[in-house]
């Protein structure tokens, strides 16, 4: 999987007197705001996709919340007053932390995140920029804070030299997989500020399907309407529930190292009502039950049959933000103070993400995720043939890595 965000901002005034807190002071890293944090991210991801769907319910969708959350978070910690207000709502950031307890867990996220980067059953980054033109002031102690994040740039002089940069960056990240994510209207000489995250995974099926099963099947489109679409089909071991209320059956697929899986929430019906009406129960809660009880399950033999499928998006969050409570960041108004500290200050134009899924027989490549029961005798189906909702899920930070809605081949 391969993901790419970015946050264009242009220049407007404004005024603030802050750093990250009246009253800057070394403390302990608190691993309570840590994990307040990853909680904030956890219900951020599920609105975020429910979101999403309401506003693009017949087409498919492919996104890294996770990627999302982290550059909005970039964001918050720039800004002040009303700004910073709505943007820790938005966010679901803890009223009884602040920025500088989040500081020290958005570092130590990226710690642990660093940690992981070397496993070797799988292939897991993500990292942030800030793209600052050299003409705005910076805080000392932001540069401080982001030294590993920020960039100084000459937009106003030649932004077109800018736009390679961020351009190769993305790139490398994410395996040279998105190539030219930005396009040369994307930025201009007034252009003040990019924010930018590039992700990336890489996962073999701890089970891979094989080859010489995959064949042609048909898929069931919300229409009534059949299209060919290449299905990988396998009979193994995994987990699977049956959850009446929300109308869907779960299956766990793990990657190999078992740290990160795809779960396929299927609906039990074909309706073009089915895929909205179960985001609309989809809060952050029921998701996170039923995620659980699914990974909770004994293993047991089933038929596996779902499409083999490349998705490649570019999303315009503009709208799906502004929807979400986060619009501030958008206005001439909105406060960016703690990164200027001066009268003059920035807000953002745009909000790009482009992100891409490719899951085949061998496993997934992708750029931006209750109780124990006996294993069952026989095989039972699983046949994803109609539209369907599917997470990507890192089950050590128990966080949403990609999520996506499949609708049509």
């Amino acid at each position: 999987m391969f993901l790419a965000l970015l946050l264009l901002s242009v220049l407007v005034p404004l005024s603030t007197p802050q750093c990250l807190t009246p009253t800057d002071r070394i403390r302990p890293v608190s691993t309570e705001a840590h994990q307040e944090l990853l909680q904030g991210e956890r219900h951020f991801s599920a609105k975020l996709l429910q979101t999403i769907g309401n506003l693009n319910p017949d087409n498919n969708v492919f996104i890294s919340p996770s990627s999302i959350y982290k550059t909005m978070l970039l964001a918050y910690f720039m800004s002040a007053n009303h700004t910073e207000s709505a943007l820790q709502k938005s966010l679901y950031l803890p009223e009884n932390k602040d920025k500088l307890d989040l500081m020290g867990a958005y570092n130590l996220e990226k710690y642990y995140q660093k940690l992981r980067s070397i496993q070797k059953d799988y292939q897991l980054s993500s990292a942030n920029r800030i793209y600052v033109d050299k003409h705005v002031p910076v805080k000392y102690c932001m540069r401080m804070l982001f030294t590993d994040e920020l960039v100084q740039a000459n937009f106003t002089m030649n932004h077109i030299n800018v736009l390679r940069k961020i351009n190769q960056w993305v790139a490398s990240q994410t395996r040279k997989v998105i190539n030219n994510f930005l396009s040369e209207d994307s930025i201009n000489s007034q252009t003040q500020l990019v924010l930018a995250n590039a992700a990336y995974f890489k996962g073999k099926w701890e089970k891979e399907f094989p080859t010489e099963d995959t064949a042609e099947q048909k898929f069931y489109l919300n229409s009534g309407t059949t299209v060919p679409v290449t299905m990988m089909y396998q009979e193994n071991k995994f987990r699977m529930i049956r959850n009446a209320e929300l109308g869907i059956e779960v299956l766990e697929l793990p990657y190999s190292g078992n740290d990160i899986s795809m779960f396929i929430l299927l609906p039990t019906k074909t309706s073009p009502s089915a895929v909205p009406q179960l985001l609309k129960l989809l809060s952050y809660e029921t998701l996170q039950k039923t995620l659980v009880a699914t990974s909770s399950r004994t293993p047991y033999k089933i038929s596996v049959t779902i499409p083999k499928f490349t998705v490649e998006q570019t999303t315009e969050l503009t709208p799906i933000l502004e929807s979400m409570g986060v619009g501030d960041i958008f206005e001439p108004t909105a406060n960016l103070g703690t990164l200027t500290g001066s009268p003059v200050g920035v807000s953002f134009s745009d909000a790009i993400h482009k992100a891409k899924i490719q899951v085949d027989e061998k496993g997934t490549e992708a750029a931006a995720a209750t109780a124990l029961v006996s294993a069952r005798i026989g095989s039972e189906s699983f046949i994803v043939d109609h539209p369907f909702v599917y997470f990507l899920y890192d089950k050590i930070a128990n966080i949403i890595l990609f999520c996506g809605i499949y609708n049509s081949p």
